[in-house]
């Protein structure tokens, strides 16, 4: 038994010793006899960096116990002379680094200690590397580079990505530039307006914007018959007022919100005139016969009158186009003193747009009836709904 483990032993070491000749020979054939590897070994193979100034290419990949064990050899740069067009490159090439570790910060620190400390100024193939690290540039360009073993084209394909990478620094300088002088701008607006309020609330000259807001709306209410449940959500909404922020949605909303309920004419009415021949005269000078529908609307007139209202009465014109439906009613207005309002619902599909839309929703507006009484400024318009066969209502 011991006898065969030394001979496998015996035969393991020779293996080891012919791969070991043979790695050796193809390195000597391709760096001249000066050749490095590197051999990711199964206790090292997490976490390990090998940093070399030579380019590396791989000879040979196996997996040993689930461990990849990888060996490489170093691929030499060409052979290059320092005339003018390199020195000339070099030096193109560190002066946009400088300019671009003047513009952007990011990199400032750090490359100027790689420049100081490892001397790359003085080494076209350390300075190739390092203006290709500065760069964000994809993957592709940057294999380009590595690649690249002619020192002139490495320099100038360095030299292409740095100078993009310079204009993106000044795009991006200018950028931060324009960003922060706005937001600059706009905080010193603001630290002026308020100053410029707290001047004027301490003089007298104006008040705060949500006091005058609140002022104006109490303003509007005064000379008011203001039913008391409509005082209580007045004044909720005025309270809720004076917690927003002004710049919150939530204050735009309550805000057109007391906007519309001041702007009704609460216990505005216009003086109703019953007067028979005074609406038989108005009649006979705005339409020629008509006598049937004359006849209908001064008996509804004469109804009201011995009532002494014509509150809720709705009357139907129906006709074709052009009979004078529309003109008959603004007659009836005329010769009942009231206000007078139309609106059509020829294609109108949404029964929102007549009784109003919920406040939650963003520019919601109130319906055809509540604009109705703020254009009249009276409880008792005359209200015409034109159209109605042509509405698409259900």
């Amino acid at each position: 038994m011991a006898a065969l483990t030394n001979h496998l032993g015996e035969q393991i070491s020779k293996k080891k010793g012919a791969r070991k000749s043979r790695k050796e020979r193809r390195l000597e054939k391709v760096n001249g006899g000066n050749g490095g590897h590197v051999d990711v070994q199964p206790e090292a193979a997490a976490g390990m960096t090998e940093e070399s100034s030579a380019r590396e290419g791989m000879l040979n990949t196996t997996i040993m116990s689930d461990v990849l064990m990888v060996e490489t050899e170093n691929t030499p740069d060409e052979p290059f002379t320092s005339d003018m067009k390199l020195k000339a490159l070099t030096a193109e090439v560190v002066k946009t680094i400088k300019d671009i570790m003047a513009l952007n910060p990011l990199y400032r620190e750090h490359l100027y200690h790689i420049i100081q400390g490892q001397r790359v100024l003085d080494n076209p193939v350390f300075i190739c590397d390092v203006g290709a690290a500065v760069t964000t540039a994809d993957p592709e360009q940057i294999q380009q580079v590595i690649e690249e073993t002619n020192i002139p084209a490495r320099l100038e394909l360095v030299l292409s990505l740095l100078k993009k990478e310079f204009e993106l620094s000044k795009l991006q300088k200018k950028i931060g530039q324009e960003v922060e002088e706005k937001v600059k701008k706009q905080h010193r607006e603001y630290i002026l307006r308020e100053q410029l309020k707290i001047i004027k609330k301490e003089l007298g000259i104006e008040k705060d914007d949500k006091d005058a807001i609140e002022e104006k709306f109490r303003d509007r209410l005064k000379g008011l018959v203001v039913p008391e449940h409509v005082k209580t959500v007045i004044d909720e909404e005025l309270n809720k007022l004076g917690t927003l922020d002004n710049h919150s949605s939530e204050f735009s909303v309550t805000r057109n919100y007391l906007d519309w309920l001041t702007c009704l004419p609460w216990g505005k009415y216009s003086s109703e005139n019953l007067d028979l021949a005074r609406a038989t005269q108005i009649l006979e000078e705005d339409h020629y016969g008509m006598e049937d529908v004359k006849k209908r609307i001064l008996e509804f007139i004469a109804v009201s009158q011995l009532k002494g209202s014509t509150q809720g009465k709705i009357l139907c014109f129906h006709g074709p186009p052009g009979v004078g439906k529309t003109s008959i009613a603004r007659s009836i207005a005329r010769a009942l003193n009231r206000q007078y309002f139309r609106f059509s619902v020829g294609g109108m599909s949404d029964v929102a747009e007549i009784k109003g839309h919920r406040r939650t929703y963003v520019g919601a507006m109130p319906g055809k009836m509540i604009q109705c009484l703020k254009k009249t400024k009276t409880e008792n318009p005359l209200v015409l709904i034109d159209e109605v066969c042509y509405t698409q209502i259900l």
